[in-house]
């Protein structure tokens, strides 16, 4: 009879375990997999809405699961043969579906109603931010790595980069020995710049320069008198790459234009393009915008050799368009960036002439005598090496940088008597003559652009331009703290007399000051380090920055205690407490709107609640979670779950089921075979 009894409770085992396997075990997935077929699996079926995030995924060889790409992505080759499903802020969402991805990488400017349209479809969404430096580079790939399982190729393709860089240190450091001010120009009309919290600040201080605007946070538009003001020593231009449809010369727009002409990039031929896909990308090819931002300075700092090429590719076949490559190596006697000297001006692979120039202690990099380690570069198209035994004014000769007013004195001190002084205003003219002391008194013609020249004999001739104005402006903000309010500028003279007519410049729009010397206008973005510029005619010009807050934070309340079926009611209101209308909530993935009174009315069908509120011009709620009490005669409602929590719910009813049929079964046998006993 016991052993009647032990088959029988063995036996239910048996039926319990065989039905357990046959509907799936209770599965949790690692982040970046998912529950496929009872496994779990990378995704394989994969869309990219970013040209960036496209060559992130060929970098780590993971092209071959790249079902769909945005027009926008040409790189590398392959990738213009991927289906394309729309632009990069302007995805065909059917396209999208119609593909049946697993997964779509979305980016920060992805329309949140196309990310709500892809979830609907059970489509998985990652979203990889733009990168502020080179750190957030390595995060992305990375994060891109862990959901293609390529987290080796990944981090392989991140050493790369880092060694890249260091061979980039390495360069600066050997032949670097200026830090010059860099701009770096994003779009004209109206002008928009890199400032910093952008990757593209990160690639000029790495590469020796000072990023000009680094006072702003990432792209905004500026003034052009701010521009003017500022004078860079170099200014990168972005050009569109033409095999994506776009024509645009900013290159040309920026050195034909009148008003730069007197930026001092422009008049040096420091103004240089370079392919806007390589800069403006935060991929794995802003190293090789890294290592053409190097050339640059290089090219800056040594005055006299030719231009560095556009790109690395030109640098090493000799066929640069408008420059020449500099041939230029270190003195371990091994190429720039590991690049080889092929060109008409090397042999071999090394210099065909030599020059070793020679830098003064004071620029920073100096060896004890004074002078640095060799560096040898390549001075012109006429094997002629740098010629450096000409006498040359010193740079403090003239050492003003604008002058006010149209009278000027100087000294140039007793070592530069008889020295002749040209200042040209607007095509006028007038000479000058310092005395036996090396003073002179200058009368300027007018206002506007000046031209200076000094001359003596046995010297190059000393040349620079300079601003002459009446005076200064000053901008003040006299009203306006948050998103929507109407901010007030006023412009006065140094001696707060208000001007009239004067333009100001606030996110790229210009407006003229009325007879009080105000502007007015409504501003509805929330911005920490806003750019504010004014102008006027012989004026110098002036910039604030300025800080829009946002109206308040929104809070959200909910009862503590929730049970499915019930229907709650949400209030969204701000740090004031009152309620805030039309706020949108996302709960558990799908948005909803507040009414009138801030307030929503939701069904609860789930165990838990994830609540967020956002509204423009407020800081949103920070993400809040509510447990809901589970009513048993409810069956399990799967709106607003992922696949993953379905199926463990479900699972989980499941396994309570069986937990208490095997156990009515098992008395139900133990009180039969009692009873036969009897």
């Amino acid at each position: 009879m016991r052993k009647n009894l032990l088959l029988g409770i063995f036996g239910i085992f048996i039926v319990f375990a065989f039905i357990q396997i046959s509907l799936g075990e209770n599965i949790t997935c690692d982040e970046g997999t998912y529950l496929k077929n009872n496994s779990c699996v990378h995704y394989e079926k994969v869309i990219s809405i970013s040209p960036s995030i496209t060559e992130d995924i060929y970098a780590i060889n993971g092209e071959d699961y790249l079902i769909g790409v945005t027009i926008f992505c040409n790189y590398p080759e392959d990738a213009k043969s991927k289906t394309k499903i729309g632009g990069y802020v302007t995805p065909s969402i059917e396209k999208i579906i119609s593909l049946k991805p697993d997964l779509v990488f979305a980016h920060d400017l992805t329309d949140p109603d196309d990310i709500k349209l892809l979830q609907d479809a059970n489509i998985t969404i990652i979203r990889i931010n733009i990168s502020e430096n080179f750190d957030g580079m390595y995060y992305n790939i990375r994060t891109i790595a862990k959901y293609l399982g390529k987290k080796n190729e990944g981090e392989n393709l991140i050493n790369n980069m880092k060694e890249r860089t260091e061979e980039v240190k390495k360069t600066k450091k050997a032949l670097i020995f200026s830090t010059p001010s860099v701009a770096e120009i994003a779009g004209i009309n109206p002008l928009w710049v890199s400032g910093k919290n952008t990757f593209i600040n990160d690639i000029i201080e790495t590469s020796g320069g000072i990023n000009t605007y680094s006072d702003i946070n990432k792209w905004q538009p500026v003034s052009v008198e701010t521009l003017i003001h500022r004078d860079p020593d170099i200014i990168i231009v972005s050009d569109p790459s033409p095999d994506i449809g776009y024509s645009f010369d900013y290159y040309g727009e920026v050195i034909n234009n009148p008003n730069f002409k007197i930026l001092k990039a422009v008049k040096n031929n420091n103004v240089y393009k370079i392919n806007e896909d390589i800069i403006s990308r935060d991929s794995p090819r802003v190293i090789d915008a890294m290592e053409c931002v190097v050339g640059m300075i290089i090219s800056y700092q040594y005055k006299n050799i030719p231009k560095y090429c556009e790109n690395n590719a030109d640098c090493t076949s000799g066929k640069c368009i408008s420059s020449i490559h500099i041939c230029l190596k270190l003195n371990d006697e091994i190429c720039v960036f590991g690049k080889e000297c092929k060109t008409e001006y090397c042999e071999n692979g090394t210099c065909k002439e030599k020059s070793s120039e020679k830098i003064s202690a004071g620029h920073g990099s100096s060896g004890g005598d004074g002078t640095s380690p060799a560096k040898y570069v390549y001075a012109d198209s006429e094997n002629k090496p740098l010629n450096a035994k000409e006498n040359v004014f010193p740079p403090e000769i003239f050492n003003i940088s604008e002058i006010f007013g149209l009278k000027q004195t100087l000294n140039l001190g007793g070592n530069f008597k008889d020295v002749e002084i040209t200042i040209k205003v607007k095509n006028e003219a007038r000479k000058f003559k310092s005395d036996e002391n090396g003073d002179v008194t200058l009368t300027i013609p007018d206002y506007g652009s000046a031209e200076i020249t000094i001359s003596k004999s046995g010297f190059k001739n000393f040349t620079k331009t300079i601003n002459v104005y009446i005076g200064t402006l000053n901008i003040t903000k006299i009203s306006g703290e948050k998103y929507g309010d109407e901010f007030k500028f006023k412009v006065t003279t140094k001696d707060g007399k208000s001007v009239q007519d004067a333009e100001v410049e606030i996110y790229g729009e210009k407006l003229k000051t009325d007879a009080n010397g105000i502007v007015t206008k409504q501003i509805k973005i929330i911005q920490t380090g806003l750019d504010a510029s004014t102008s006027a005619n012989d004026y110098k010009g002036s910039s604030i920055l300025f800080d829009v807050k946002a109206i308040g934070k929104l809070k959200i309340d909910v009862a503590e205690k929730v049970k499915q079926r019930d229907t709650i009611t949400i209030t969204v209101t701000g740090e004031n407490k009152n309620p805030v209308p039309n706020a949108k909530v996302t709960i558990n993935g799908v948005e909803q709107t507040a009414n009138d009174n801030g307030k929503i009315e939701y069904k609860v069908t789930t165990t838990s609640l994830t609540l967020k509120a956002e509204k423009e011009g407020y800081i949103p709620s920070e993400q809040i979670s509510v447990a809901a009490e589970k009513d048993n005669i409810t069956e399990n409602e799967t709106y607003g779950e992922t696949p993953n929590e379905t199926k463990k719910d479900i699972n989980k009813n499941y396994n309570d089921l069986f937990l208490y049929l095997f156990i009515a079964l098992a008395v139900i046998l133990i009180v039969f075979l009692k009873w036969r006993k009897k």
